[in-house]
Parts: C-alpha cells; sequence; structure tokens
C-alpha cells in the first residue's frame, strides 16, 4: 500500500510529475504511468518543495501506527547524530573550541580585582592570562587541523531511552533506534548521499549499528538500482508506493531489450528485499 500521506505530496510541474526528471523522456514517461495508477488528477499543482512537508507527515504517520505496539518509542525529524548515545562523543571535538569554562573566566575575575588591594599580583594575572590564550591558539588550531567530521542530520530519526538512562530522565542522550534519509528523487549529484551517510554512521558509532535506509519516490530502476545495490552502507531502500511502481515499471519497460534489463534488475532488487514498501518500514519500526 502505499504511504497514507504520498498524494499530497505528488502533482505535476509544467505538465510533468514532480518525480520525473525534465531532462530524461523515460523517467517522464515512467512517472506518468506510476501517476496514474496512483490516481494523481492531471490538474494537481505539485507543492514547491516536498522535504518540510513529507518529513513531517511521515513523523505523524509513524507516531500514529505504532502507538499501541511501540508507545516506548520517540519519533522525530532533524536530529543531529551527536544527541544520541551511540554518538554523543561526536560533540567532544566541538566543545574543544568553545572558549574556556565561566569558572575560569570568574577565577580570573577574582584575581583582576585583587590586584587593587595587592598591586603585586598584576603580573602574575597578565602572565596567566597569556598563558590561557596561547593554551587556547594551540587547541584551536588542533581543531582546525582535526575537521568536523560530524554526519549530515538524520531526516528521520526513531529513538527510546537508553537502557542504562531512567525513563524519568530529561537529560541524558537517548539510544537511536532507527534513522532515515529521505529523497523524494534521487540525482546524480547527490545519489551518494545516504550511502555516504550510512558508511560514516557504521564508522563512528559507539555500540549498536542503528537501523538505517533511505525512502524514496524515485520511479526509475536505474536510480533505484545504483542506491540500493550496495556494499551494505544502506539496509535497505524503502519506496513510498512501491506497488504501483513495480505495475509502471512492468508496463513501460517491456519494448526493448535494453528496457527489459533494467525491468529485471528492478525485480530482483524487489525480491531480494533491497526495495522494500513503506508497509515494511512501518511493520518494522513497530516491532522494535
Amino acid at each position: 500500500m502505499p504511504a497514507p500521506f504520498v498524494s499530497e505530496l505528488c502533482g505535476f510541474r509544467e505538465g510533468r510529475p514532480n518525480t520525473s526528471d525534465k531532462n530524461d523522456p523515460l523517467s517522464q514517461e515512467l512517472g506518468h504511468a506510476f501517476f496514474e495508477l496512483l490516481g494523481v488528477p492531471h490538474d494537481k499543482t505539485a507543492p514547491k518543495t516536498v522535504d518540510k512537508a513529507w518529513s513531517a507527515a511521515m513523523v505523524a504517520d509513524l507516531a500514529k501506527q505504532i502507538a499501541a505496539t511501540a508507545p516506548h518509542l520517540r519519533i522525530r525529524a532533524e536530529r543531529r547524530l551527536e544527541e544520541f548515545e551511540q554518538y554523543a562523543h561526536l560533540s567532544a571535538l566541538k566543545s574543544l573550541a568553545e572558549d574556556a569554562s565561566p569558572e575560569v573566566a570568574a577565577a580570573l575575575t577574582r584575581l583582576e580585582q585583587a590586584t587593587y588591594t595587592v598591586p603585586e599580583l598584576a603580573s602574575l594575572v597578565d602572565a596567566l592570562e597569556d598563558t590561557l590564550a596561547a593554551a587556547d591558539s594551540r587547541r584551536r588550531a588542533l581543531v582546525d587541523l582535526l575537521g568536523d567530521e560530524s554526519p549530515l542530520r538524520l531526516d528521520v530519526a526513531v529513538d527510546r531511552s537508553g537502557p542504562s538512562v531512567p525513563v524519568d530522565a530529561t537529560d541524558a542522550p537517548s539510544h537511536l533506534i532507527a534513522g532515515f534519509s529521505l529523497k523524494w528523487s534521487l540525482r546524480t549529484d547527490r545519489l551518494q548521499d545516504p550511502r555516504t551517510q550510512g558508511a560514516k554512521m557504521a564508522t563512528m558509532r559507539r555500540g549498536r549499528m542503528p537501523h538505517f535506509a533511505a525512502v524514496t519516490m524515485e520511479p526509475r530502476p536505474y536510480m533505484l538500482g545504483r542506491l540500493g545495490r550496495g556494499t551494505g552502507d544502506l539496509d535497505c531502500v524503502y519506496h513510498l508506493a512501491l506497488s504501483p511502481l513495480v505495475e509502471a515499471v512492468q508496463a513501460v519497460f517491456a519494448s526493448n531489450k535494453d528496457r527489459i534489463r533494467q525491468r529485471d534488475m528492478f525485480m530482483r532488487m524487489v525480491e531480494q528485499r533491497r526495495l522494500r514498501d513503506y508497509d515494511d518500514l512501518v511493520a518494522y519500526v513497530a516491532t522494535l
């Protein structure tokens, strides 16, 4: 079944489906067949952007669907990895770049005030300030040399209290159960983003690897294959409307050998569960 919110996000731009590449006639042909099966009216105008509306709708739908079976889970959009216990150490590097602690600043202020009554302390305070400034300069140089290795934000995150964290704790990092990268359509310049993020998550984690997958509305078998037939950076790719897409691909990609080859590759992805339906995503999250 298509995701219940998908019809709100579909529409046409200059006569082409908003899942289709304007420079790819085959993408547009497939997009029209796909939208026909989805029942998208031909006069429905596509929203200017779908990213924020999509993540908000998906968070609301997941929270509603799993409320009865997994009330301990929290579904949220736009979360940084370092918010979760497996990746909390990523924020340590950023803290090194911050100024000296408030305690040190307060102590220096008290010393400076004391110089009014004990003038001989003035030279010692000046020396201490110079030493702290030099240490701060060295620290910042090291931080600049290391760079920022923190991965991108998760478009949608599923988390719960950590196994060693009291239920009523509000300031402790939670445990990341699943993360999703949302890509309405796929372009060559951003195709590798989810796979790069998955690889970083696997490398940087301290603890259990969360379930991580891409979610898309891309119709082209070739592009889905480039994303989904990877080397383990993604657990799988979820599609918002897989059943109608399967039907559209079987109809459109049956006219010549090249198209048949792409159709067969696409069907293998479905059979191997590299490409899964949105219902599978909901069912998986509900069992966590």
